[in-house]
């Protein structure tokens, strides 16, 4: 992988980690400055549903966190463009559309029909 692919990709993942970051953020936010007196059962209701939806959005968030930084570990061990799987390249197209990506489509397809 040429310098300026390298510097592409982790100029990438750094903006997305940023967006993530800023997005978590906001969901925190949000989530303190709830009511402090639930008037109705439907209110609490509809307070709880969201809380669990911010809860699974955090949840995803922390994931593609984690998968944002080991991408850039990869890109600093020069292994970034290398599938996790069977060592092969992961096409630069792929990377470009996923930047946090560690596998080829062919073993990112096996993964998924495996369940894991």
């Amino acid at each position: 992988m040429k310098k300026s692919d390298r510097d592409e990709f982790r100029d990438l993942l750094v903006e997305q980690r940023r967006e993530v970051l800023e997005h978590s953020n906001q969901l925190n936010t949000a989530s303190r400055v709830g009511a402090d007196g639930v008037p109705d059962f439907a209110d609490y209701a509809a307070e709880k549903a969201e809380a669990e939806v911010n809860d699974r959005i955090a949840d995803s968030e922390s994931k593609l966190l984690e998968k944002i930084d080991l991408a850039l570990q990869r890109i600093e061990d020069g292994t970034y463009d290398t599938c996790a799987e069977c060592s092969g390249k992961i096409p630069l197209a792929r990377l470009r559309a996923k930047p946090a990506v560690s596998l080829c489509v062919n073993c990112q397809a096996r993964k998924e029909a495996s369940g894991s």
